[in-house]
């Protein structure tokens, strides 16, 4: 394929334009009590002041910020909680300080699964998987509102690390295929009269028509998606799912987008456990692979 890359537009500084409306409970108590306990924790252990993900004030209370943290996820856990049963964590308060979105939620009690995996019994993992699959139905079927695109739960903007040509957002999308187009670089088969130059392999001119083809037919509806299920965003206590966390990704997307997303873990034994949880998309999957071969995300 052609080298389609380009450098991404840093729009750090501005990413948290007109979100005060996706602030929470943004007092001036909450707000110097929050930045008074990370101080504290700054100075007693010793996190990084910009990249220190989330920091523990509490045994209860968490608080998760950085340069690429977006208010637009704390409004991604409120709206989950409202529409389904899953266990996300409740938000206390969310707000922008110096540039840097601050989020303070609920530190849920829980043993990640990647920690739990090997000491489950089989009926264990059976009955998590079981939990996993009734909760992310209860998501898909979130019934999206009118004209909704690829977008975040507001309407707004999506975030995703894996995404290299996002810094730090991208999006909205009016439509799927406008989601497609903007992922394959803007390129169309019209671009090639003559075929791909310099081809790796004898399929790939092949492999591109079908990958176009396929990103431009019509598509269902959206659905909510968290974006980044994987062993690490799923808690447990025993046999029980009591948390998923990490929802930064989550919002409207393609139907496929969730098990696309949960396969791109590169450990077998969780691509194979994917599928008794959601509904596989393998066509999808494979568009999904030719898309990253070549444009080298994710």
């Amino acid at each position: 394929m052609p080298n389609t890359y380009e450098s991404p537009v840093n729009r750090l500084d501005t990413q948290h334009d007109g979100t005060e409306h996706l602030a929470v409970n943004n007092t001036l108590y909450r707000r110097f009590s929050t930045l008074i306990s990370l101080e504290f924790h700054r100075w007693f252990r010793k996190y990084n002041r910009y990249f220190g993900r989330c920091v523990p004030i509490s045994e209860h209370v968490v608080v998760k910020k950085g340069l690429f943290v977006h208010l637009t996820e704390a409004a991604t856990m409120i709206f989950v909680a409202k529409n389904t049963s899953i266990p996300v964590p409740r938000v206390y308060c969310a707000f922008v300080h110096k540039n840097i979105a601050h989020i303070v939620m609920e530190r849920i009690q829980g043993d990640p699964l990647s920690s739990a995996w090997k000491k489950l019994s089989k009926e264990d993992l059976e009955s998590i998987l079981s939990q996993l699959r009734g909760m992310l139905q209860e998501l898909r079927e979130i019934k999206p509102p009118p004209n909704t695109g690829v977008e975040s739960c507001v309407g707004g903007s999506l975030q995703d690390p894996r995404m290299t040509r996002s810094y730090p957002r991208f999006g909205p999308f009016k439509t799927i295929q406008d989601f497609h187009f903007w992922l394959r670089g803007g390129l169309e088969i019209e671009d090639f009269p003559n075929g791909i130059p310099n081809p790796q392999t004898d399929h790939d001119w092949d492999d591109f028509q079908e990958l176009v083809e396929k990103q431009k037919r019509p598509w269902p509806a959206s659905v909510f998606t968290h974006g980044d299920l994987n062993p690490t965003n799923i808690l447990v206590r025993g046999n029980k799912v009591v948390g998923i966390i990490d929802w930064e990704v989550g919002g409207w997307y393609p139907p496929y987008w969730e098990y696309t997303s949960a396969c791109y873990l590169h450990v077998e034994e969780w691509r194979n456990t994917v599928p008794k949880f959601l509904e596989p998309y393998p066509e999808e999957f494979r568009m999904e692979t030719l898309r990253q071969r070549w444009w080298g995300e994710i």
